[in-house]
């Protein structure tokens, strides 16, 4: 067999998690291969040419020698596995490699039960956490392998020195969930102390719907908290903006899976201090790169907090350390290790 690679993808635009990764894998680690890109964006952005997107994507699957899988949608995934099986043979999906994007695959497969053949058969799974292997193990999928979320290191920022304002930054959808309110709160409690002119918080992200009267009425509460809108990341440097502060700060009680805004800040040389929901523990130690809180905690979030206005050499250590932490992180690192399980 040779080694034509083909790798199914969404591409930006729009820009997302999962758009990011597809980009970096296809830019940073496929650009080496004889690969093909097949982008399932197409699909939407051309509708009108959906036959002959169908005809190409089945021509590339049938002159392929291995085939890669970044696909956001657990059920497309699935689908397109069974495209591969319906035109290659069960057999060829011992050359099929799935990247996993986010946390929910696992959780997909215990559901649906009658697809985990197909994850079986395939050469490696690469799951974004150690903790989700041992899900894939729970469901019967042995083939999982650790690959971190990551990101190209040439655009890391060394940390700025702690000035006499520490400045916070909220990186996130803005939504309850993600913790904005707990986050108001916990300003408001600092502020009650004396400490208003010792830390801003900056907050980046789209208001979700229903939510922006609300958003607006916490922002009014608390005069250090300001909304810099929604960070275009698609033209925009993020390692640059993020670089500008101190420590991002959140106390969501989403599902997290293993955020990218996580990963972005320690190539910004920031701190984060971020809540034990998902996977955050998995990236962020605690009193090492950052601190960890409990969920939507107005208190634990205080105490967090504090503990950087007052002693700046904590903060310092953190951000250093963060920093330190990125090589972990940098799609450079995995490089070598992701080919040899692509393409051998």
């Amino acid at each position: 067999m040779g080694n034509k690679l083909l790798f199914i993808g969404e591409f930006p635009p729009p820009y997302g998690g999962v758009t990011v990764k597809d980009s970096l894998l296809r830019d940073e680690i496929f650009s080496s291969c004889d690969a093909k890109n097949f982008d399932l964006y197409d699909f939407k952005r051309k509708p009108i040419a959906l036959p002959v997107l169908a005809i190409a994507l089945a021509r590339a699957v049938r002159g392929a020698d291995r085939i890669a899988l970044g696909i956001g949608s657990n059920s497309r995934q699935s689908t397109m596995l069974s495209i591969i099986a319906k035109l290659r043979g069960r057999e060829f999906l011992g050359n099929v490699t799935v990247f996993m994007m986010g946390r929910e695959l696992a959780d997909y497969l215990g559901e649906n039960p009658g697809q985990v053949w197909k994850y079986q058969a395939a050469r490696c799974i690469f799951a974004e956490s150690r903790s989700l292997m041992a899900d894939f193990e729970t469901v019967g999928c042995r083939n999982s392998r650790y690959l971190p979320n990551f990101r190209k290191g040439d655009r890391a920022r060394a940390p700025r020195a702690v000035g006499d304002t520490v400045h916070f930054v909220y990186f996130a959808q803005v939504r309850p969930e993600k913790g904005i309110d707990t986050l108001a709160a916990a300003a408001r409690t600092l502020n009650s102390e004396g400490f208003a002119d010792k830390f801003d918080i900056a907050v980046y992200g789209m208001v979700v719907d229903g939510f922006q009267n609300e958003f607006e009425r916490l922002l009014s509460d608390v005069q250090n908290m300001t909304y810099k809108g929604t960070f275009d990341a698609a033209t925009g440097d993020v390692c640059a903006e993020l670089n500008m502060y101190d420590a991002a700060v959140s106390s969501s009680s989403w599902r997290e899976g293993m955020s990218g805004s996580n990963i972005e800040c320690k190539f910004a040389g920031t701190a984060n201090i971020v809540s034990d929901a998902g996977f955050n523990p998995e990236c962020v130690g605690n009193g090492v790169d950052g601190l960890i809180v409990k969920p939507r905690n107005v208190g634990s979030l205080v105490e967090a907090m504090r503990s950087v206005i007052e002693d700046r050499d904590l903060l310092a250590r953190l951000k250093r350390n963060s920093y330190e932490d990125r090589v972990n992180y940098d799609v450079a690192t995995w490089k070598r290790e992701v080919l040899d399980v692509v393409c051998r």
